[in-house]
């Protein structure tokens, strides 16, 4: 019983530990896509690069 809890335990912080570095990535890549679009409105809007 005490094995089963630990390996149920076990996944779950796995599971979190995925889900956890998923949502990093993301963000990542959101903030990624929205800083190059805040510099080519910048680009735009300036006539010239940052």
């Amino acid at each position: 019983m005490r094995a089963r809890v630990g390996v149920l335990a076990g996944g779950a912080m796995t599971a979190s530990g995925a889900g956890l570095g998923f949502g990093l990535a993301v963000g990542l890549m959101v903030g990624g896509a929205l800083l190059a679009a805040y510099c080519l409105l910048l680009t735009d809007v300036d006539g010239g690069g940052p």
